[in-house]
């Protein structure tokens, strides 16, 4: 083989060889640019998400003010409700009582009570 034909094969090698690292360059490029759009999507979601996530916090919050505020008047109406029978109840004694004094006073009286509404029938 001559010199020259030495040559040519070294140079066509070494064309085949950068044509290769030419073509990896280009993948490698591609795949670069692909991953950067793909972060780039990624954190446009990420922030999306942690939008959201605050909402949802904030609606939490307000969600949990407005429930503690219905304990508060549940609580308030248990405790006037409460109140209220413990009333009833004593009025319902006095007025027990009263009736019995009532009966006393006319019996002592020698009055006949007023009549009660006779039925009908």
């Amino acid at each position: 083989m001559s010199e020259m034909d030495e040559l040519r094969r070294r140079v066509e090698a070494l064309e085949a060889r950068v044509d290769e690292a030419m073509a990896e360059r280009t993948t490698t490029h591609n795949l670069a640019v692909g991953a950067d759009r793909d972060v780039a999507a990624l954190q446009v979601q990420r922030r999306a998400d942690m939008q959201v996530i605050r909402a949802l916090r904030e609606t939490q919050l307000e969600h949990g003010k407005t429930l503690a505020e219905h304990g508060k008047l549940l609580g308030a109406l248990v405790s006037g409700q409460v109140a209220m029978m413990e009333q009833i109840g004593t009025l319902t004694g006095q007025v027990g009582s009263l009736t019995t004094q009532v009966g006393a006073i006319t019996d002592h009286l020698g009055i006949a009570p007023p009549e009660q509404p006779r039925e009908e029938g």
